[in-house]
């Protein structure tokens, strides 16, 4: 204290650099990474799991093979050490209490998958047969993230105009009420069908949930192996986007990267990495048959 106070008098001096020692401290430890050391936590011991490391820590990601068998060996090809496929990328994509997202090989100058996964979505239970694709004032779901009059038109119209062979504008003006009918009355799992995607009933149905791993895409199977990781619940990607996994350790980090500009934090290397069993399995909410 006598630094500080000289005579019960405060020493300016010796005060300012103090508490400009304390802003250099606290500026210094907010750049640490966020290194997250917790055993994960699978709802099934069985699963296979996967490790990134990051410039900001490590996540460990429970992946689903009862819900997405054919993309969990996608990514775990992709990641395998012969592969290495997401080494030296970065996460391109972060949106703060949002999602990040990672495995744009073309950032680093290499070449993405020459083949494509299919979509492996289970609707039942997913609520889109309630959801309808107008509202009652004629605005479409907010699920169908439409720009547009030409997006509404791409999403909805075209693919409605082939289901019901509406081929030429005479056709369309005499069937104009028609076509009217079935919008009203479509719903969002409809509207999806007539997109193009497509859903398997035998597998495990997995909500795009916070903490949850999905395939991003470009539209109905495309999936190659690009990895979005949510940070909040995510219900405008129902029935649209594969679930794979989920967040087994490392939220944390996660949540910090979530944060950070696009493309500053570095992922070193994804690597399958071993489980060991355990007694009881932890149950995060997720639906299944």
């Amino acid at each position: 204290m006598t630094a500080i106070l000289r005579n019960n008098q405060i020493n300016p001096r010796r005060l300012c650099a103090l508490l400009a020692l304390c802003v250099l401290v606290v500026g210094f430890s907010s750049m640490v990474p966020a290194q997250s050391f917790n055993e994960p936590t699978m709802n099934n011991p069985r699963n296979p799991l996967l490790e990134i490391s990051s410039s900001l820590g490590d996540i460990q990601l429970e992946l689903f093979p009862d819900a997405a068998p054919l993309n969990v060996e996608r990514v775990r090809q992709l990641a395998a050490a012969e592969r290495a496929y997401y080494d030296n990328l970065t996460f391109h994509r972060s949106v703060n209490d949002t999602l990040i997202q990672l495995g744009a090989p073309e950032r680093a100058g290499r070449e993405r998958p020459a083949t494509t996964v299919r979509d492996e979505i289970n609707a039942r239970g997913l609520g889109l047969e309630q959801q309808q694709v107008l509202d009652p004032g004629g605005r479409p779901h907010a699920w169908l993230n439409i720009r547009d009059q030409m997006d509404f038109q791409s999403k909805l119209l075209m693919p409605l105009y082939r289901r019901l062979n509406i081929s030429n504008e005479s056709q369309l003006v005499q069937r104009q009420d028609e076509v009217l009918g079935q919008l009203r009355n479509m719903n969002l799992l409809q509207a999806y069908e007539q997109m193009g995607y497509r859903y398997d009933g035998t597998l495990a149905s997995r909500r795009p949930l916070a903490g949850s791993v999905v395939m991003a895409n470009y539209g109905p199977n495309t999936n190659d192996g690009e990895l979005v990781i949510l940070l909040r619940d995510a219900p405008w990607l129902t029935g649209t986007h594969t679930v794979v996994g989920r967040v087994a350790s490392g939220m944390d980090v996660v949540e910090q990267i979530g944060r950070y500009p696009n493309a500053s934090v570095r992922v070193y290397q994804v690597r399958p990495v071993s489980v060991t069993p355990a007694e009881d399995t932890i149950n995060n909410g997720q639906s299944t048959p």
